[in-house]
């Protein structure tokens, strides 16, 4: 893999290794050759979700889902080979697997998980999460404004979600809403079809584009009880899902930097201007050292952190915080020499930058914003709260 320059990858056990490798050929044969054109035009590749679903039976199939893993390595190389070759099918991917699977397994009744896990597992279904609104985001644990109403059937629900991934092509949508009476945080399986969802595809982003995103508006949709994810009921549940989130998210803004690496390295060595390639020249080589200094520091960051997990069974919040700020921080650097280095090409999608630079403006404010990362951290470390 390039770039290791401290051999971490190689410390993989072979059988880890050759997953990754599948996985690998398997987006290189199914994704990286349509999806320039699929991001252009704003569209989400259809073609992939048969070819990945079979490739997560083959693997999975045989295992009970459980989330979070017992071993996620695993499953964070996936995310990092998914952001090297595109960031779109690794918000996908992540959405899918991690969050509307995952609060299924994390929250969900068995009669839930027979239902709905099996299927998803192999993406025969496929899952959606909403939490943020358009008027409330990284105070989502307080400023949700949808709202779940008790009924003599069942339950109200009314609201609006923004930026909600997967929904246009969702079988079932995870949608988290604050109790009208009580003010827990409750979460619902709601399926798109149902009366009162309407779902409004988010046009004209310059990030992430062959993701669908989209914008939800919930009018009086009524539900039964057993669509209600039973075993939650506050923020504090649904942060430990997205603490793994944030690991995840660290991990592919890893592998976007590296597609950077590997794009820029290669275009250098062919590249000539004065009659030799510009890998030959001081600058050229600076940079190309920079990336790879920042690159390494992440890899380092990560692997260590993996090691922390296994020792100690689990990652605190503000170690989760502080590798998705730091990961992405160094990613966005990155990305920005990865396209200097190539000129006026570095903003053509086909030099293989252009797409990777744009896409990691996304994921440097998703799952967290820089700043409530550092505010996470800050905490942990002074024991002051200086949110508000």
């Amino acid at each position: 893999m390039q770039p290791d320059f401290y051999l971490h990858f190689s410390t993989l056990s072979p059988s880890v290794q050759h997953f990754i490798h599948r996985f690998r050929s398997m987006l290189q044969e199914h994704v990286v050759p349509i999806i320039d054109d699929h991001w252009n035009r704003g569209v989400f590749p259809q073609s992939v979700v048969e070819p990945f679903g079979a490739f997560l039976q083959e693997e999975f199939g045989d295992e009970e889902y459980v989330f979070p893993p017992k071993n996620p390595l695993p499953f964070r190389l996936m995310k990092l080979e998914l952001g090297r070759i595109d960031p779109s099918m690794a918000s996908f991917f992540a959405v899918h697997w991690g969050l509307a699977m995952g609060s299924i397994s994390m929250f969900g009744s068995n009669e839930q998980k027979e239902k709905w896990l099996p299927d998803m597992v192999s993406m025969h279904k496929i899952g959606s999460w909403a939490l943020t609104e358009p008027f409330s985001g990284s105070d989502a644990a307080f400023g949700l404004q949808a709202r779940a109403e008790k009924t003599e059937y069942g339950w109200s629900l009314t609201g609006e979600k923004k930026w909600s991934g997967n929904a246009s092509m969702a079988d079932v949508i995870v949608i988290w809403a604050k109790e009208t009476n009580g003010g827990r945080l409750l979460g619902f399986l709601v399926e798109p079809q149902m009366e009162g969802v309407h779902i409004e595809k988010i046009h004209d982003k310059i990030s992430k584009r062959a993701m669908e995103n989209v914008h939800i508006r919930l009018e009086n949709v009524q539900l039964k009880e057993e669509q209600r994810l039973p075993n939650v009921e506050n923020f504090k549940h649904v942060g430990q899902q997205l603490l793994s989130g944030r690991i995840a998210v660290s991990w592919e803004a890893l592998g976007i930097a590296m597609g950077v690496y590997e794009a820029a390295f290669s275009y250098v060595q062919k590249r000539t201007q004065f009659g030799k390639p510009i890998s030959g020249f001081q600058l050229i080589q600076e940079k190309l050292v920079n990336m790879l200094e920042e690159i390494t520091l992440m890899q380092s960051m990560l692997f260590q952190l993996n090691r922390v997990e296994e020792q100690q069974g689990f990652v605190r919040s503000a170690q989760a915080s502080l590798a998705k700020r730091a990961c992405c921080r160094r990613a966005r650097k990155v990305c920005s020499i990865g396209r200097d280095i190539m000129g006026g090409n570095g903003i053509l999608l086909s030099y293989g930058v252009a797409r990777l630079f744009s896409d990691m403006e996304a994921v440097f404010s998703y799952e967290g914003t820089d700043e409530m990362n550092t505010l996470i951290v800050g905490r942990s470390i002074t024991g002051n709260n200086a949110f508000v």
